[in-house]
């Protein structure tokens, strides 16, 4: 395991990390003994940071954590998170006033069974409790009495991140970034860089969907407690899917799988710290730190961002390689969707078709001008959302 230092903090973090928002059942039905697998593996694996929250469970992924730690509470940079509630009753309510913090801080405190915390995070705040900035006098004292011993601010939305390292008080920003979703590291990271704010990279799997192994019939198994049903309503998780599908050309070499690929990505960026993907049990944890080390080349970093500035709306997306007549077949086969195009780009004279279903191309070309053309290389292909 690789380490990195959280921004201006000096915490030694392990560039893998750990989120423990699955093990709630937020992405549907969890088993305790996998969770605490999980929390296992990632402590004999060197993973030394791990996040939670207060709302994860109404608490339950802390208590779970809390219970995994007992006795070696020493061996880990723990994070947790306060001010929004996720389930129940009062789901979606958001309190940041300083006496509401000040009594959810306790309450995690106890849960985790510690006396303090490494970092606590407000738990996607607004602009204007950023702008306000009373509650950061509250985290100023609790740090001052060793309750915390870092601030910062877990936010969904590029304009709070931006005003909270404005502010000077966060030491560290988390938020999302993925493969599929690149906004932050337009002004997000760099203005955190300059600053020495620490940068926690967040859904760095795109919800599991950057694992690869989802199909369009996986949507029908999510529940309506799974985070999945809101983040990807109707044709989006199909659309999420297709652009999963044209990354498979960064599975070569020593990577292998697209999960440690996307957690190369985001590791890829020097404002990154730590990037924290979630397990729901040991086998996943080693998967994702196996990710620790390896590296995407320049050129896959290239077209990553060049697919993402263009919507994944590209020619030429999809290469039918040599061998992988089945998998098109398959793959075109998902694709049999409303609202998603079946797009055939002929490379040699630039015409784009309508692919049917069914139907495959007969023609074989034989340029060798390059890996990504030594294929059967006259056509390759692309699925892309309409519209």
């Amino acid at each position: 395991m690789n380490y990195r230092l959280l921004g201006r903090t000096a915490l030694r973090v392990s560039e893998i990390g750990l989120g423990t928002m699955v093990h709630a059942g937020h992405f549907g039905p969890m088993d305790d003994r996998e969770s605490l697998a999980a929390i296992e593996a990632a402590m004999e694996l060197g993973v030394n940071f791990i996040d939670t929250s207060d709302a994860y469970g109404a608490g339950k992924s802390e208590a779970l954590l809390g219970q995994a730690l007992r006795g070696r509470r020493e061996q880990v940079i723990l994070a947790t998170k306060g001010g929004t509630t996720m389930v129940g009753p009062h789901r979606g309510k958001r309190d940041y006033s300083p006496p509401y913090i000040s009594r959810v801080l306790e309450e995690s405190l106890r849960r985790l069974q510690t006396d303090y915390v490494d970092l606590y995070q407000l738990h996607n705040p607004p602009l204007e409790v950023i702008e306000r900035g009373e509650v950061f006098d509250l985290l100023d004292k609790r740090r001052e009495e060793g309750k915390i011993r870092f601030y910062g601010v877990s936010v969904n939305r590029d304009e709070v991140a931006l005003a909270s390292i404005r502010s000077g008080k966060v030491d560290v920003i988390q938020i999302e970034y993925s493969i599929l979703d690149q906004t932050a590291a337009r002004q997000v990271f760099p203005l955190a860089q300059a600053a020495g704010v620490g940068v926690i990279a967040r859904v760095p799997l795109r919800r599991g969907l950057l694992t690869g192994k989802f199909t369009p019939e996986d949507e029908d198994r999510f529940n309506e407690e799974d985070v999945r049903v809101r983040h990807f309503p109707g044709e989006r998780f199909q659309r999420e899917l297709v652009k999963v599908e044209l990354c498979r050309f960064l599975l070569k070499g020593p990577i292998h799988s697209l999960a440690q690929a996307a957690l190369a990505f985001c590791l890829a960026h020097p404002a990154v710290s730590t990037t924290i993907a979630g397990a729901r049990n040991a086998h996943q944890m080693r998967e994702n730190a196996a990710a620790s080390g390896v590296r995407l080349s320049q050129d896959h970093l290239r077209r990553l961002r060049e697919l993402w500035e263009r919507d994944f709306r590209v020619p030429m997306l999809y290469v039918l390689r040599r061998g992988d007549t089945d998998r098109f077949r398959t793959f075109q086969e998902r694709l049999e969707k409303p609202g998603l195009a079946r797009v055939m780009w002929d490379r040699r004279i630039g015409e784009r078709r309508t692919l049917h279903k069914g139907v495959m191309p007969e023609r074989r070309g034989g340029d060798r001008r390059g890996p990504l053309l030594s294929t059967w290389a006259t056509f390759g292909f692309v699925a892309v959302p309409q519209g």
